[in-house]
């Protein structure tokens, strides 16, 4: 929806379009066989983890956990469960297919045991020391960095990534409903999964050709992406946008790193240095792995809910210790949202003594629901022609990013994906060029992007132009009433290099009418283009909020229309603005021109001394303006929406400065520089979750200034959770001319909450946070030293209503809170610490500064 800020809603958004799909009509699955139960140690009782249970005559199996327990669903015809484990004697037992059984197991010894086995092991009882499958552990831990292909001053390989997407659990029932007449072309793309029996329809493929560089030297590694390939639904849909969502989605995973990041969760590796905490070890056997003795050692979270792998990894038995294989799974209580089930395949082999990767393969399922259709989402990288020299052009090295993609590389023919594959597509992969293709000349499918469109951005195509937002259309405040608005814009379609916008509001309470227009034309040949380069005019007649700045959504929306205490000083704003801005894989670049003059509105008064009368009416502000603006964003991936690019997640700084300046010309009033710095940064903590911090510094310079053109904090009034405003904090409460602002927020992704046995099955995850701003006024600016300035607005009781801060006091505020309720609610309580004696403090459980905050926040 559109008032979903989170980053990772415009990541769900690209789900969520192909899944509806399979919701368009409520679906009864077919009956499922499902077996479950327990297997034990036929002597002693004590139930055995890791078992193999498997249905005879297919690839159907899971293994049981450290209580024994398993579970099979599935709609593959097989008549028999089989059980097999290391020295012990494998049995077998009939089932009835398309019911509910519970079949436990009690395994007889076969009359041997390896000495280095260590497998029954008590729940309960698990203990590190003097534990064979920890000391292994501990040597593969100290040996990683030499085993790791970093470890030579050089590599270069070739790269072919194939991603599909395949929706799942498509029964008889589903393909007859009547909302699907005209798509029986579909199902002669059906397959059949090895891995559990669902059927799926193959419906997206994207494919990548790169060369992958590495020196040692600065520890560089680049990707170049030659060509990319992919299947479109929707001409709206910004090619760029979506690799960016998949790369972030699907990461590469290496289990030398002591973290993974996988679905924008990051999985703490079972080769980190802390992962004996979290993980428990178990040596099963010695085998061989592409002609290498090997020692196969299973593993599991020691809590099921921690955001971790479970699985078998592959040790090398040659005194090295390198990785040879790995096959990692998740638990069914892991905390994480809408996915079934995870599996990821990875395999090494050796070359120029090092063992490299040779298979990476990913699987993961993806549902709304836990039985209803679903998605496969599986990527495989295929590997050739590593080499362990320097490049022959070392100017890839020079490129900001990691990864690149090279002019052109959309457009690749054919011809050059034939010859150039590394892995040739199996049939079923060949034929979705051609059935999406098909697909969209399908009247239903169009009305279904049609209701998709309406769902997900908020604006209903109608022809050559796109109404909206809704959220827009009914707002209220205390000042314009009811307000009723209706934006209409040129069609967000590609092939066009410009785009037109208006909208009109009107106030019930004031009966006013606010208007506004611009227009933007795109140096590129498509103005949705990703990254975008363009020149915008813009016109707005228009009432604000001083300190109301949101980010990613329009101010003026439903939900920020429910407020907390008085929020009736506005501004009247006529602004003219020319912008030209150019956006680059590391950030953008813009200059403006602007001329704006601002009126009071609501309760706003401008009053000063004049004419040797105080208390005289200042009927405006105006101001003429140039502004620069930059930002570098290095290694950051952004997601393309209708007006602005969203980052998605990176670990690497971003630094944005801002540059404006006043000048008495164009009829401007007054002359001021001011200037601002702001980074911002994500923190990853492994199993301690994530922070996210911005701190921020500005200037203001200049003399006789009117307070509302000097920096005003962003603040909130709604009762919708704001991460980047001061949340306890009124319109406008603050200026100043100097100020420094820190704002720190820690996810801790269930670390607590999923240690508390009742609650953690509930998947809450805890959040945390503290803003912190400072600041003061030169004399020159001050209204309280200077009675010609335009005064601070004062309520009945001469309180003031807008001041600066104290000498050495700086604002500060906290907030505690959980998210995850319902898999997509976030509540905080925010509390406000200091300058709790000015009027209009909230007031919460008779707590003076305390409130309640909410937000929609959805993740995997």
């Amino acid at each position: 929806m559109t008032f979903i800020s989170d980053k990772s809603s415009a990541i769900l958004k690209y789900a969520f379009f192909l899944l509806l799909f399979s919701y368009a009509n409520t679906i009864t699955a077919q009956k499922l066989t499902t077996i479950k139960g327990r297997v034990f140690d036929a002597k002693t009782k004590q139930p055995l983890p890791f078992v193999d249970v498997t249905l005879k005559g297919t690839y159907i199996g899971v293994s049981t956990d450290l209580d024994g327990q398993y579970l099979i669903q599935t709609r593959n015809p097989s008549d028999t469960i089989e059980c097999s484990f290391l020295s012990y004697k494998t049995i077998s037992q009939r089932i009835k297919q398309e019911e509910k059984q519970t079949i436990d197991f009690y395994m007889e010894e076969e009359g041997y045991q390896l000495e280095s086995v260590t497998i029954l092991a008590k729940k309960g009882k698990y203990r590190k020391k003097n534990n064979p499958a920890v000391d292994l552990m501990r040597k593969v831990i100290a040996n990683r960095d030499k085993n790791k292909i970093e470890s030579k001053d050089f590599y270069q390989y070739d790269k072919h990534e194939k991603l599909e997407l395949d929706l799942n659990n498509i029964t008889e029932e589903f393909k007859q409903k009547k909302a699907f007449r005209n798509f029986e072309f579909l199902w002669e793309y059906l397959d059949t999964s090895t891995v559990n029996g669902r059927v799926y329809l193959p419906v997206y493929l994207r494919e990548i050709l790169a060369k992958v560089y590495y020196k040692k030297d600065g520890n560089e590694k680049k990707e170049v992406r030659e060509a990319i390939k992919m299947t479109t639904f929707d001409e709206a849909l910004d090619e760029q946008s979506i690799t960016s969502i998949i790369d972030l989605l699907y990461q590469d995973i290496d289990l030398y790193d002591n973290n993974v990041n996988l679905l924008d969760n990051d999985f703490l590796s079972p080769m980190a240095p802390w992962a004996l905490n979290y993980y428990r070890f178990y040596i099963l056997d010695t085998t061989y792995v592409n002609n290498k003795e090997a020692i196969h050692l299973a593993f599991i979270p020691r809590n099921k809910a921690f955001i971790g792998f479970t699985g078998d990894v592959y040790i090398s038995n040659d005194g090295r210790y390198s990785l040879l294989k790995a096959v990692l799974g998740i638990t069914k209580d892991i905390s994480m949202n809408f996915v079934r089930d995870i599996k990821v395949v990875q395999e090494y082999d050796e070359v120029d003594s090092v063992y490299i990767l040779t298979r990476d393969d990913i699987t993961l399922d993806i549902a709304l629901s836990k039985g209803g259709i679903g998605m496969y989402a599986s990527r495989s990288n295929t590997t050739k022609n590593h080499k362990f020299t320097p490049p022959d052009d070392p100017s890839v090295f020079n490129y900001t990013e990691e990864i690149t993609t090279l002019d052109g590389a959309y457009e690749q023919a054919d011809f050059y994906w034939a010859n150039n594959r590394l892995n040739p597509l199996d049939e079923k992969q060949e034929g979705i060029y051609n059935m999406i293709d098909t697909l969209r000349t399908v009247p239903a499918y169009k009305k279904f992007i049609w209701f998709t469109r309406v769902i997900t951005t908020g604006y209903i195509p109608a022809g050559p132009i796109d109404i909206g937002q809704i959220s827009t259309m009914y707002t209220f405040n205390p000042t314009e009433g009811t307000r009723f608005r209706l934006g209409l814009e040129s069609a967000f379609r590609r092939g066009r290099k410009y785009q037109a916008k208006t909208y009109l509001a009107y106030g019930l309470r004031d009966k006013k009418l606010k208007y506004s227009g611009s227009f933007l034309w795109s140096f590129n040949d498509d103005f949705i283009e990703n990254p975008r380069h363009y020149i915008k005019g813009l016109y707005r007649h228009d009432v604000v909020f001083p300190g109301l700045k949101l980010e990613f959504i329009e101010e003026a929306n439903l939900l920020t229309s429910f407020r907390r205490g008085d929020a009736n000083q506005m501004l009247l704003l006529d602004s003219w603005n020319l912008d030209y801005v150019n956006e680059s894989g590391v950030g953008f670049f813009k200059i403006g021109l602007e001329h704006r003059k601002r009126q009071p509105y609501g309760t706003m008064v401008f009053e000063a001394f004049r004419n040797d009368q105080p208390n005289q009416s200042v009927p405006d502000v105006t101001t003429s303006e140039i502004s620069f603006a930059g930002e570098f964003s290095p290694n950051t991936a952004f997601i393309q929406g209708r007006e602005i690019r969203t980052p998605i997640k990176s670990e690497h700084p971003r630094f944005q400065l801002s540059y404006r300046a006043g000048f008495k010309a164009a009829g401007g009033d007054f002359s001021y520089h001011n200037i601002s710095l702001q980074m911002k940064k994500q923190v990853p903590m492994s199993v301690l979750g994530r922070g996210d911090i911005q701190i921020e510094v500005g200037r203001v310079f200049g003399k006789g200034l009117p307070f509302v053109l000097l920096y005003i904090p962003k603040s909130n009034q709604a009762y919708s959770f704001q991460p980047t405003s001061f949340n306890t904090m009124n319109f406008i409460e603050f200026v100043t001319d100097k100020y420094a602002r820190v704002n720190y927020q820690h996810y801790f992704d269930g670390y607590i909450f999923n240690r508390i046995p009742l609650i953690k099955k509930l998947k809450l995850k805890e959040v945390i946070g503290f803003k912190v701003i400072h600041g003061g006024l030169d004399d020159a600016n001050d209204p309280r030293i200077n009675p010609d300035l335009i005064q601070f607005n004062r309520d009945a009781d001469g309180n003031y209503l807008t001041s600066t801060f104290d000498g050495k006091t700086p604002f500060v505020e906290y907030s505690v809170g959980m998210y995850n309720i319902f898999r997509f609610i976030r509540l905080d309580l925010v509390k406000r610490v200091t300058y709790l004696d000015r009027p209009n403090i909230e007031n919460l459980f008779n707590v003076k500064g305390l409130g309640l905050r909410g937000r929609i926040k959805v993740e995997f």
